[in-house]
C-alpha cells in the first residue's frame, strides 16, 4: 500500500523538475532571438518540444517560432500542440496554414476540429468558405505557340500559361521602355519592338494557317509556298528540287522567324524533297488575372487587343505585377472596395510593397499584431481594422515611403519586430525616413531604391538588455559622423550627433540615411560590425570598432574574413590592418603587389581551414597572428619569399598535417577538398582533380616545384651541386606564360586590359629566364 504515495511524490517531482526545465528554456530561447541568434532559439525549443511530447505549451512556443520565421515544419508541430490542447485560436492557425500549403484534404479534417472545439468562424460553406480563393482567371489568345511568344518574349520555357503574363509584366517594366533623349516621354526599347513585330508577323502566320490552326504546303510549286515565304521573309532560288535553296529578302521578318524557332530546316528540306510541309500554329491561352475587361476600359478593348494594350502601357503592367504578388484574398478584398484606376495610380507602389499586405476577416493584418493597430491607424489616417481603406490609404501615403516603413516592418519577426514598433519609435523613425521632401519616393525607379532600410530591420538585434546592439559604443558612432576622415555623412546628422544619448539616436540617423539614393556607407558599417560581433561571446572594443569603422572605405571588404573566427582577439584584428596598411606604404610597387597577394592568399586560406573547422578554435588567433607578423618586417623578395613558406608551413601545422618532402601542394589541395581524412576518397579525389586541372590552365607554378629549387639553391650556397631539372623544370613552366595575342582593336584592347601594372607583372614572369638568374646568383 506504501507503493503508491512513493511513486506519487516521485511522478510529482519529475514533473514538476521537467516544468521547471521547460520554462528555463524557453527563456534562454527567448534570449537567444532577442540577440539576433534564431538558429540557437530554434534548437532550443526543438529539444523541449522533443523532450517533452505531450506539454502543449513547449509544443505552442516551438510552433508559433517556427510560425514566424515562415517555416513549413510549423504546421506539424501545430498539429501535435493541437492534439494536446484542442485550443480553438491553434486549430484556426492550423486551418489557415492547411489553405496556404494547398492542402485541402487536411484543411477539411482540421476545420471540422475547430468547429467541433467551438470555433465559429466558416460554418456556413465548410473548407471553401475558409479558403475564400475563387477562380478568377480568364483566359486570352495569342497568335502561335507559346515556345515561340516566350522566345520572342524572354519568357522561361518553364513558364506555364498562368505565369507568362506576370513574366511578360516584369520584362515590360524593367526592359521595355527607356527615356526619351528629346523629352520627358517613353521610348520602346528594341526588346519592346521585337515583341511587337513578332506578334504582327504571328498575325499573319494565323491567317495563312486558317481555322484549323495548321501552316500547310503540299508542294513546292504551290501557291501558299510564296505567301508563307514572303510572311517569313525569305524567297526560293532556283528550281523546285534539290536546287532549291532559301535566301533572305526581308531582314526584319528573316530574323523573326529564325529567333523565334519557327522550324526553317524542315521547311526548306521540304521544298528540296519535293515532301509536304504542315505546322501547329495554334494559338496560346493565357491566364488574365480578373479577365481583361477589369484591366483596360471599354474603349481600349475595341480599339486593340488586349495584349498589344497590355504591352503599350507600363503602368499597366506595373499594376498587373503590384495586384499578382498579392495573396487571392488582400487582391479579391482591394478590388471590391478600391476603383481600378485609383490603385493604378498607385501601381508603383503596389509592385514593390504589396506582397506584404494582407486582409483577413476585413482587417488589415499589420506589423506588431493588435497592439500597433492604433499606431499605424494613427500614422497612415485610417484604422487597419478597415482593411482595404487602410491599404488604400497607405498607397496613397508620401509616395511610398510609408508603405516602405510597412514593408520592412512586415519582413521581421519577433523581439526585433515588437521593438521596432513601439509607437513613440514608429513615429520617430518614420520621421526620419521620410523626410521634408517626398518626391521622389521609394518606388519611382524601376528597381527598389531604398533597400536599405530592409537590410537594417531584418539585420538589426538586440542585446540581452532588450536595446539595440549598437557595435562598440554610442560615442564611437558619434565621433565618426562628427569627424569622419573622408568628409561629412550628412550636415543635419553631423550637427545632431553630439547630442545622442541611447541607441535609438543612432537608428534614427541610419533610418534617414536610409532614403538616400546613394551608397549608405554608415548602414554597411554597421551591418558588418554587427555581423562581426553576433557570433562572439565578448563584442568588439570601442577602440577596435572605431578602428575598423574608419578604415572601411580601404578595408570594409576583408572584414568578412574575422566573421569566420569569432574568438580571434581584438589585437588580432587591429594587426591584420596594421599589417595591410604596412604594405600599402611600400613604395617598390611590384614588392608590394608581391606582398598584399601573399598576404591576402595566406590570410584566405585561414579563413576557409577556420569555416571547415580544420583549424581548433583555441589555434586560430594565435595562427592568424603567426601569418601577419612576418609582413610588418619585409623588405626584400627574398624576405617575402621566407614569410610566404612559413605561413604555409604554419597553416599545415595548425590543420594537423604534416606533409613528406614534395607533398605540401596535395596536402593544401586536401584541405581546400574538404576535409583531413575524408571517409568518402573519390569525392575527395575528384575534387582535387579538378583544382589540379584550374591550376594547370591557368599555368599556376607548382608550389613544390618552387619551394624544391629554393631548397637546392640554399644547398648550392654552402657548396653543393646545382640541381638542373629543377631549373629546367620551372624555365619551361614560365615560357609557357602568354599575353592574348588576338587581332583585337585598340578599344578592344582597352576594354579587355587587366591594367598596366596586372600586364607588367605577367610581361615579367613571362620573360624571366630562370637559368639566367641562378647562373648569375652563382
Amino acid at each position: 500500500m506504501k507503493v503508491f504515495p512513493i511513486a506519487s511524490a516521485v511522478s510529482t517531482v519529475v514533473l514538476l523538475t521537467s516544468s521547471l526545465s521547460a520554462s528555463d528554456s524557453l527563456d534562454r530561447a527567448f534570449q537567444y532571438e532577442k540577440q539576433g541568434n534564431p538558429a540557437a532559439a530554434r534548437s532550443i525549443l526543438a529539444k523541449a518540444a522533443q523532450a517533452s511530447p505531450h506539454d502543449a505549451r513547449a509544443l505552442m512556443e516551438y510552433a508559433e517560432f517556427l510560425d514566424r520565421y515562415g517555416d513549413p515544419e510549423a504546421r506539424a508541430v501545430y498539429r501535435q500542440a493541437a492534439a494536446q490542447s484542442k485550443s480553438v485560436p491553434v486549430l484556426r492557425r492550423l486551418v489557415l496554414l492547411d489553405l496556404i500549403a494547398g492542402d485541402r484534404a487536411a484543411g477539411s479534417e482540421d476545420l471540422a476540429t475547430y468547429h467541433a472545439a467551438g470555433g465559429t468562424e466558416w460554418k456556413t460553406a465548410g473548407f471553401s468558405a475558409a479558403a475564400t480563393v475563387p477562380e478568377t482567371k480568364q483566359y486570352i489568345k495569342i497568335p502561335g505557340p507559346l515556345h515561340s511568344f516566350g522566345r520572342m518574349a524572354a519568357i522561361s520555357p518553364d513558364s506555364n500559361p498562368d505565369e507568362v503574363l506576370i513574366s511578360l509584366a516584369r520584362n515590360v517594366v524593367t526592359n521595355g521602355y527607356q527615356a526619351s533623349h528629346s523629352n520627358d516621354a517613353l521610348e520602346q526599347t528594341e526588346y519592346l519592338k521585337l515583341v511587337n513585330r513578332y506578334l504582327s508577323q504571328a498575325r499573319e502566320l494565323e491567317k495563312l494557317a486558317g481555322p484549323d490552326h495548321v501552316l500547310k504546303i503540299a508542294t513546292c510549286d504551290a501557291t501558299e509556298t510564296g505567301d508563307l515565304l514572303r510572311v517569313l521573309g525569305f524567297r526560293m532560288r532556283g528550281a523546285c528540287g534539290s536546287d532549291v535553296v532559301l535566301e533572305t529578302v526581308n531582314a526584319t521578318r528573316a530574323f523573326l522567324s529564325t529567333d523565334s524557332g519557327f522550324p526553317m530546316a524542315q521547311l526548306e528540306q521540304a521544298l528540296r524533297t519535293s515532301k509536304p510541309f504542315t505546322y501547329d500554329f495554334s494559338p496560346t491561352k493565357i491566364a488574365v488575372l480578373y479577365g481583361p475587361g477589369y484591366w483596360i476600359t471599354q474603349k481600349e478593348k475595341s480599339e486593340a487587343e488586349f495584349i498589344d494594350t497590355f504591352l503599350g502601357d507600363p503602368s499597366l503592367c506595373r499594376f498587373y505585377l503590384g495586384m499578382a504578388k498579392l495573396d487571392r484574398q488582400t487582391a479579391d478584398e482591394l478590388k471590391k472596395a478600391v476603383p481600378a484606376p485609383r490603385l493604378r495610380a498607385y501601381a508603383h507602389v503596389l509592385d514593390f510593397f504589396g506582397g506584404m499586405f494582407e486582409i483577413r476577416d476585413g482587417k488589415a493584418v499589420v506589423p506588431g499584431g493588435r497592439r500597433a493597430v492604433a499606431s499605424w491607424g494613427e500614422l497612415v489616417g485610417v484604422s487597419p481594422d478597415q482593411g482595404a481603406a487602410f491599404f488604400e490609404k497607405l498607397l496613397a501615403k508620401d509616395d511610398g515611403w510609408m508603405a516602405s516603413q510597412f514593408d520592412a516592418l512586415s519582413r521581421i519577426h519577433g523581439p526585433v519586430q515588437d521593438y521596432l514598433t513601439d509607437s513613440a519609435r514608429m513615429k520617430r523613425f518614420y520621421s526620419a525616413l521620410r523626410g521634408k521632401v517626398t518626391s521622389p519616393g521609394p518606388a519611382r525607379p524601376v528597381f527598389r531604391a531604398n533597400a536599405d532600410m530592409m537590410l537594417l530591420t531584418t539585420r538589426l538585434r538586440l542585446d540581452a538588455n532588450g536595446q539595440p546592439h549598437i557595435p562598440g559604443s554610442i560615442e564611437t558612432w558619434k565621433n565618426l559622423f562628427i569627424n569622419h576622415p573622408h568628409g561629412k555623412y550628412d550636415a543635419r546628422l553631423t550637427k545632431a550627433a553630439p547630442g545622442w544619448k541611447d541607441p535609438d539616436d543612432v537608428l534614427e540617423a541610419l533610418f534617414g540615411l536610409s532614403r538616400k539614393s546613394v551608397e549608405n556607407e554608415p548602414l554597411k558599417i554597421f551591418m558588418a560590425l554587427s555581423d562581426l560581433d553576433r557570433n562572439r561571446t565578448r563584442p568588439l572594443q570601442p577602440a577596435t570598432v572605431d578602428r575598423l569603422a574608419r578604415s572601411w572605405k580601404d578595408y570594409g571588404s576583408q572584414y568578412a574574413i574575422f566573421n569566420d573566427a569569432p574568438a580571434l582577439k581584438d589585437s588580432t584584428i587591429l594587426a591584420f590592418l596594421d599589417t595591410a596598411a604596412s604594405v600599402e606604404k611600400v613604395k617598390d610597387t611590384a614588392l608590394r603587389q608581391n606582398m598584399a597577394g601573399t598576404m591576402q592568399s595566406l590570410t584566405g586560406l585561414w579563413q576557409i581551414f577556420c569555416r571547415q573547422g580544420l583549424i581548433a578554435q583555441g589555434q586560430e588567433d594565435q595562427t592568424m597572428a603567426g601569418l601577419l607578423q612576418p609582413f610588418s618586417e619585409i623588405t626584400s623578395e627574398k624576405e617575402l619569399f621566407d614569410g610566404g613558406r612559413a605561413g604555409v608551413k604554419l597553416l599545415l601545422t595548425a590543420t594537423g598535417s604534416t606533409p613528406a618532402a614534395g607533398e605540401m601542394q596535395e596536402r593544401l589541395l586536401g584541405l581546400l577538398a574538404g576535409v583531413n581524412n575524408p571517409a568518402d576518397t573519390d569525392a575527395r579525389d575528384q575534387m582535387v582533380t579538378e583544382m589540379v586541372r584550374v591550376l594547370e590552365a591557368q599555368r599556376i607554378l607548382p608550389l613544390d616545384t618552387i619551394l624544391q629549387l629554393a631548397d637546392n639553391l640554399d644547398s648550392v650556397s654552402r657548396g653543393q651541386k646545382l640541381d638542373p631539372a629543377l631549373a629546367a623544370k620551372l624555365a619551361s613552366r614560365v615560357a609557357e606564360i602568354q599575353q592574348p595575342r588576338s587581332a583585337l582593336s585598340g578599344a578592344e584592347k582597352n576594354a579587355l586590359a587587366f591594367g598596366y601594372w596586372t600586364e607588367r607583372h605577367i610581361e615579367t614572369e613571362r620573360k624571366t629566364n630562370i637559368r639566367a638568374l641562378i647562373d648569375k646568383a652563382q
